[in-house]
C-alpha cells in the first residue's frame, strides 16, 4: 500500500476504532489486583494510544505530504547520480528531457490541452551537478493552440518546502486550478509552472545551497533546471522571463535564487518563508564551518553588506508567522534597484489552508513581473 494512499489511511483508521473499541471490552477482564493484571492494563491502553497516534500521524502525512513514499519515509529514495565518461547525464541534460502527461491531470479537470492545458512530468538530470529530481509541469492552454506554436512563455519555478512534495503544491495548495481558472479568465497571463521539490540530496535539507565538498544545490536550480527546461519546453529565454517562488524552504530558496542569480531570475516571492541562513540536524554543515560563506546564504546579511540585486520580491505570510520579523526587516532594508512588495494578512498559521488563500494573489503578482520573449 502507499503510504499516502486513501487505502492505508482508511486501514490505520480502521484498526484504531477497533483497538479503543477491543480496550474499553478487554479492560474489565483484567481488572483486579496483582502485577500480571496491572501489565495487561498497561499494554492495552499503550497498544490502543500507538494505533491511534500511527493513524493520526499517517492521516497528517497524507494531508501534508511530508512523505511520499515508504522509502522517502525510511530514507533510502536515490541520492545524486554521478556523470559519466564522456556519454552520460552532460549530453543527455542538453536535449529533451523525459516527459509525460502526469496522472493528476484528469483529477485536476486537464481534460483538452488547448483550453484547460496539460499537466506533464519529467525527471531533471543536471549536467554539472549530478542531481536529480522529479517534477510537474504544467502547460497553459495558449502551448498547445496555433497561433502560439512559435510563442515563449515566462515560467514560474515553484518550490515546495522541506522534506515537501510537489503533489502537495497540486492538490492541497491547488496551484495547477487556480492557473488554469485565472489563465481562462485573463487574471493572470498565459504562464508555464515547474512544481518541484527543494530536497535533491534525501534526507538532507540542502537549503539550495552550494555546499562545501557536498552536494552543489544552488548550482542546480540556478544552471542545470533552467538548462534542462529550455531544451524541452518553449521558455523565455531571459531573466525577465523567469520568476521563483515556494513555501516555507522553498521560500527562502526562492528569494535567494533571485537575489544571488538576477542574471536568470527577475522575480521571487516566498511564501511562508525565512530569510536568514539556516543550519540544524537537517541540514548538516552546510557552510564547511566558514561564516563568511555562511553570512553570504544569509539574505539580511547581503541587503545589510552588499550591493542590491534588480529583482523584484514579493513576502507573503500572515503576521503570526515565525519568520514575519525578518520579513519586516528585509522590507526596511530594501533600497533600489531591489523592490520589495509585502502580503501579511492578519491572520493564518504555517498551513496549505493559508497557502491556499495567499496563492492566487501571489500568482498574479508574478504574473506583472515577467515578460515572454
Amino acid at each position: 500500500m502507499q503510504l499516502t494512499g486513501t487505502g492505508f489511511v482508511g486501514l490505520l483508521c480502521a484498526l484504531a476504532v477497533v483497538a479503543f473499541a477491543g480496550t474499553l471490552w478487554l479492560l474489565p477482564k483484567v481488572n483486579g489486583r496483582g502485577r500480571r493484571r496491572a501489565a495487561a492494563r498497561a499494554g492495552l491502553l499503550a497498544a490502543c494510544q500507538l494505533v491511534i497516534v500511527l493513524a493520526l500521524a499517517t492521516g497528517m502525512n497524507a494531508y501534508f505530504v511530508f512523505y511520499n513514499s515508504w522509502s522517502d519515509l525510511l530514507g533510502n529514495v536515490g541520492g545524486p547520480v554521478s556523470v559519466q565518461g564522456g556519454r552520460g547525464p552532460a549530453r543527455a541534460a542538453a536535449g529533451p528531457l523525459p516527459r509525460s502527461v502526469s496522472p493528476l491531470a484528469a483529477q485536476q479537470g486537464l481534460r483538452d490541452p488547448a483550453k484547460d492545458g496539460q499537466l506533464e512530468q519529467t525527471e531533471i538530470r543536471g549536467p554539472r551537478t549530478g542531481l536529480q529530481v522529479k517534477a510537474f509541469v504544467y502547460l497553459p492552454a495558449q502551448y498547445f493552440q496555433p497561433r502560439f506554436k512559435d510563442h515563449r512563455f515566462p515560467v514560474s519555478l515553484v518550490l515546495a518546502g522541506y522534506p515537501g512534495d510537489p503533489r502537495g503544491i497540486i492538490e492541497r495548495q491547488e496551484l495547477v486550478k487556480t492557473a488554469a481558472r485565472d489563465m481562462r479568465s485573463g487574471a493572470i497571463p498565459p504562464t508555464v509552472y515547474v512544481i518541484t521539490r527543494t530536497m535533491v540530496a534525501p534526507p538532507r535539507d540542502t537549503q539550495c545551497t552550494d555546499v562545501p565538498g557536498g552536494p552543489q544545490a544552488e548550482t542546480f536550480f540556478s544552471q542545470d533546471v533552467p538548462q534542462a527546461l529550455g531544451a524541452t519546453y518553449r521558455l523565455a529565454t531571459t531573466a525577465a522571463g523567469w520568476g521563483v517562488l515556494g513555501q516555507s524552504a522553498g521560500g527562502y530558496c526562492s528569494v535567494k535564487l533571485a537575489m544571488r542569480h538576477s542574471d536568470r531570475f527577475s522575480a521571487a516571492a516566498s511564501l511562508g518563508g525565512y530569510l536568514r541562513s539556516l543550519q540544524d540536524a537537517t541540514t548538516g554543515d552546510l557552510y564547511g564551518g566558514s561564516k563568511a560563506v555562511r553570512d553570504d546564504n544569509d539574505l539580511l546579511w547581503r541587503l545589510e553588506h552588499l550591493p542590491p540585486p534588480p529583482v523584484s520580491v514579493l513576502l507573503a505570510s500572515s503576521k503570526r508567522e515565525e519568520g514575519y520579523d525578518q520579513a519586516l526587516r528585509y522590507t526596511r532594508l530594501t533600497r533600489p534597484p531591489l523592490r520589495t512588495d509585502t502580503l501579511f494578512p492578519e491572520q493564518g498559521g504555517h498551513n496549505f489552508g493559508t497557502f491556499r488563500r495567499l496563492t492566487p494573489e501571489i500568482m498574479r503578482w508574478m504574473g506583472r513581473q515577467l515578460k515572454s520573449d
